[in-house]
């Protein structure tokens, strides 16, 4: 197969991708223009208020890179003041020590905690959840014990920061250049972060953080993705530790284990996983001490409670609050007038399945799918899988079944990669993929669906069958960042749109397309997965019970989708207990018992087996 689909384009669809670009292009200057005339009122202010506003800058920046791992990808770093100590204390002694430039000492700080944070990543990632912000709080507490005991660190006391180079005499009014240059860098921090979340990066990094067999299937290397972002979030602590090196003393209580708690509470406070959130919360723990002037013992208990209260009471922080809000009346208003039941109505009367992609032609019987003697057990017990042998032909439709535990889904995590045989061979479109992880075989056209659907919830369907096309995008990494900017991020991102929909549209659910997945009924869910597999054009899927949860209505859909897919040339493995909805699509049906393969024929010869009536069928 090409893997290159061609899909149904409409009016609407390319008129969401281009609507209004002049418009945002002016507000987004508007804005710019409105930040550099603050700028510039800091730069002139009081020392004072400079002070006040530069650190909670600082601490902005600190924010935006832990909700770049916390938001993003679940990823709960205490690690952050850790990095911001690297940043700091290595600024300081380098400027000290050789004089060099400072903005040289950026580019090594960015190398140096960067690189250190992939090592750290690459190790704490093997864990997660609390083990994973454990390992990265200890890293912080060791680097806070070695500041405060080592000489070259200046120990308790600390060292003098260098001093920010000033602006040429021409540039003078401009005022003070370490406001412009940290306020500036907050800038590009929050503009490259929103820039990220409109790029297709952004649903791939939910899709790890929510459902990462879902993502590992449409061929994203999760593990690299993880250590990669947590690197970049590095780079960007320290980045705040150089910045702060300019403000006064380094000193060790300036990086200890309550900062990388205070950073956290910010992220939450603002909002986790929203663009403004981590500075709407930095402003406020670092200014609510300076502004609310009272008794430092009721100062903290008021601070401590309102922190509590937010967390508690709105979880979605400040701006997600607000956010929701504003967004209820427009989501009511968005709401299809009626549920349509998948089947019900289509987008096209002849069934709509052109914009998926045809198969290889002359290559009906040819071999795409082959086991040999695979074993596979869990810890010390019976083996799961004996001796197993399956041999799929392409364009067929092959059904696995069998009773609940004879090892079905099991073979189909196997041939996936999501499990290593312990022997055995496998081989899928001519390749031996044994031990491949299952997104190095969605790149070589398997693809597949989970009983329970694993998709985002907070994406719409369309969103979510976009993660599908990751590894058919170009540089999706490297760009984003920059990706409104460019205009082959906006061509491209329109290009995904109509892709994404167009595939939702083939299998009859496109007037789901801007629902949230968490908003749309059980079989609509199950179409979006399918709909994720089938617009890269893969060669092979693998479908787990995917009539599970269906009423009578959506399964004779289904049925009937799978068979305009077969026609298109796909081949599918379908794993399945309803044999009444399964044996008249399938070519061939293999059954397993207790891990073993007791019959592979048609559906006749199955039914028509003495065993298999007695071990499946009940009889």
């Amino acid at each position: 197969m090409d893997g290159k689909p061609v899909v149904l384009s409409s009016p609407s669809i390319r008129a969401r991708a281009g609507s209004h670009p002049r418009w945002r292009g002016v507000a987004g200057a508007v804005i710019v223009l409105a930040y550099l005339a603050a700028t510039w009122f800091v730069a002139n202010a009081s020392l004072s208020v400079q002070s006040l506003v530069l650190v909670a800058a600082v601490f902005g920046i600190l924010a935006i890179s832990l909700d770049l791992v916390a938001g993003m990808l679940g990823l709960y770093s205490l690690g952050q003041g850790g990095f911001f100590a690297i940043g700091a204390y290595l600024t300081t002694i380098l400027a000290a020590d050789t004089h060099i430039s400072v903005f040289v000492l950026l580019a090594i700080v960015v190398a140096v905690s960067g690189a250190i944070g992939l090592v750290i990543g690459a190790m704490s990632l093997r864990v997660s959840g609390l083990y994973f912000a454990i390992t990265t709080f200890i890293f912080t507490l060791v680097l806070t014990v070695l500041a405060t005991d080592l000489q070259i660190t200046g120990g308790t006391q600390g060292l003098l920061g260098p001093s920010f180079p000033d602006f040429p005499a021409a540039l003078a009014p401009l005022g003070a250049p370490a406001a412009w240059c940290i306020l500036l860098a907050l800038l590009a921090a929050a503009g490259a972060v929103w820039s990220l979340r409109r790029s297709p990066l952004y649903p791939v990094l939910l899709a790890i953080r929510d459902a990462e067999p879902f993502a590992e299937a449409a061929g994203v290397r999760t593990s690299l993705i993880k250590i990669c972002v947590f690197g970049l979030s590095a780079a960007m602590a320290g980045t705040a530790g150089w910045l702060f090196s300019f403000l006064g003393v380094v000193s060790p209580g300036q990086f200890d284990w309550a900062v990388s708690l205070n950073i956290l509470v910010m992220v939450l406070v603002g909002g986790i996983n929203t663009t403004l959130g981590p500075l709407v919360g930095a402003a406020f723990v670092t200014m609510f001490p300076a502004v609310v002037n009272i008794n430092p013992w009721l100062q903290e208990i008021i601070y401590g409670t309102l922190s509590i209260f937010a967390i508690t009471v709105f979880p979605e922080g400040v701006v997600g609050l607000i956010r929701r809000s504003l967004g209820g009346a427009a989501e009511a208003s968005s709401r299809p007038a009626g549920r349509v039941a998948a089947g019900e109505k289509g987008v096209s009367e002849a069934g709509g399945l052109s914009a998926l992609p045809a198969g290889a032609d002359g290559a009906a019987h040819d071999v795409i799918v082959e086991c040999r003697g695979i074993e596979f057990g869990y810890g010390t017990g019976p083996k799961a899988l004996r001796n197993v042998d399956l041999v799929v032909r392409r364009g067929h439709i092959h059904g696995l079944i069998g009773p609940n535990g004879s090892g079905k889904s099991t073979l189909a995590n196997v041939i996936a990669g999501r499990l290593s045989p312990m022997a055995g061979r496998i081989v899928v479109n001519g390749r031996q993929v044994d031990f491949l992880s299952p997104s190095s075989r969605a790149r070589f056209g398997l693809r597949r669906t989970f009983q329970a659907a694993e998709l985002v919830r907070e994406l719409t369907t369309s969103e979510n069958v976009a993660v599908g096309l990751y590894t058919q995008v170009p540089g999706v990494a490297r760009r984003a960042a920059v990706w409104p900017l460019l205009p082959s991020g906006r061509r491209d991102s329109a290009r995904l749109r109509d892709r994404a929909d167009g595939a939702l549209q083939s299998v009859e659910a496109g007037d789901w397309t801007q629902k949230r997945v968490g908003d749309v009924p059980h079989g609509i869910e199950q179409l979006t997965q399918l709909a994720s597999v089938c617009v890269a054009g893969p060669d092979i899927i693998i479908l787990d019970e995917p009539a599970t949860g269906l009423s009578s209505t959506e399964v004779d859909h289904l049925a009937r989708v799978l068979g305009q897919l077969k026609v298109r040339g796909v081949t599918m493995i379908i794993i399945e207990h309803q044999t009444r909805f399964l044996f008249p699509l399938c070519d061939e049906v293999t059954v397993l018992n207790a891990g073993e393969v007791i019959l592979t024929g048609t559906a006749d010869e199955v039914r028509a087996n003495k065993t298999v009536r007695q071990v499946y069928l009940g009889e």
